[in-house]
C-alpha cells in the first residue's frame, strides 16, 4: 500500500524533531514536509499533498482551527488532526466546525498519535468519544433553532437495520475497518452504507453526519 504521507506543523523545531522521529519508526509512514507557522502548514498542504497533516493549535500568522480550514478547502484529501496541549470542548468545537478529523492532546502516547494517523487516513474521525459527544451538542447547541427543532424522541428517519447499527460506531469515530471488525463484515460493505447514511442523513462527510444523528435522536 502507498506510505501515509504526513505534515507536520508546529512552531517549535524540537516538537517537529521529536514527532518526525517518532513517526519514522512506523512502516508506512512518511514525513514529507515540516511548518512553522499557519500559512506555511497551508502552502507545504497545497505543495506535497499530504494523506494526514499534524497540526498544532497555536501557530503564529494563522492559527491552526484557520489553517485547518483552509486547508480542508484547497486540499480536501488531506486529513487534518490538530495537535494540542489544549483538552477541552471549546476547542474540540473549533476544530469540528473547521473540518478536523482528529484531536490529540500532546501528551498523547506514540501509539495513540500512529492509531490517529492511520484512522484518519482510513477515513475515520478519531477524537476521544466522550469530548466527541459533549462537542458535538455544544457544536449543535450553537446552531440556530436548535432547541425549537430538535426532536422530542428518536427520529422515524428509514435506516436499515446495518445502518442503524453502524451508524453509533460511525458516531464514535471508528474506522471501516473496525466498524467492520465489530459487525463481522468486509469494510467495503461498511463504506457501503456509509454513503448511504450520509445520503439519508444529507451531510457532506462523516462529521456532519455525527452531529446530525445527535441531533434527530438517531443515537443516544
Amino acid at each position: 500500500m502507498e506510505p501515509i504521507r504526513i505534515l507536520i506543523a508546529d512552531d517549535h523545531p524540537a516538537l517537529r524533531e521529536g514527532l518526525r522521529a517518532i513517526l519514522s519508526r512506523e512502516a508506512g509512514l512518511v514525513v514529507v514536509a515540516e511548518a512553522g507557522t499557519g500559512l506555511e502548514a497551508v502552502a507545504l498542504a497545497q505543495q506535497h499533498k499530504p494523506h494526514v497533516v499534524l497540526l498544532d493549535v497555536r501557530m503564529p500568522e494563522l492559527d491552526g482551527i484557520a489553517a485547518t480550514r483552509r486547508i480542508r478547502e484547497t486540499c480536501p484529501q488531506s486529513a487534518v488532526i490538530i495537535f494540542s496541549i489544549y483538552d477541552n470542548e471549546a476547542f474540540i468545537v473549533d476544530a469540528i466546525r473547521a473540518g478536523a478529523a482528529g484531536y490529540l492532546v500532546k501528551d498523547a502516547s506514540p501509539s495513540l498519535l500512529v492509531h490517529t494517523i492511520r484512522a484518519v487516513r482510513s477515513g475515520g474521525t478519531l477524537i476521544k468519544s466522550a469530548l466527541l459527544r459533549e462537542a458535538m451538542h455544544g457544536l449543535l447547541e450553537s446552531l440556530p433553532h436548535y432547541g425549537a427543532t430538535r426532536p422530542a424522541g428518536r427520529a422515524s428517519m428509514e435506516l436499515t437495520s446495518r445502518e442503524r447499527s453502524i451508524l453509533p460506531l460511525m458516531v464514535e469515530g471508528k474506522t471501516n475497518l473496525e466498524i467492520g471488525e465489530k459487525l463481522g463484515v468486509s469494510p467495503e460493505t461498511v463504506k457501503k452504507h456509509i454513503q448511504g447514511l450520509l445520503l439519508k442523513l444529507q451531510a457532506a462527510d462523516r462529521t456532519q453526519a455525527a452531529a446530525k444523528a445527535l441531533r434527530l435522536g438517531l443515537v443516544e
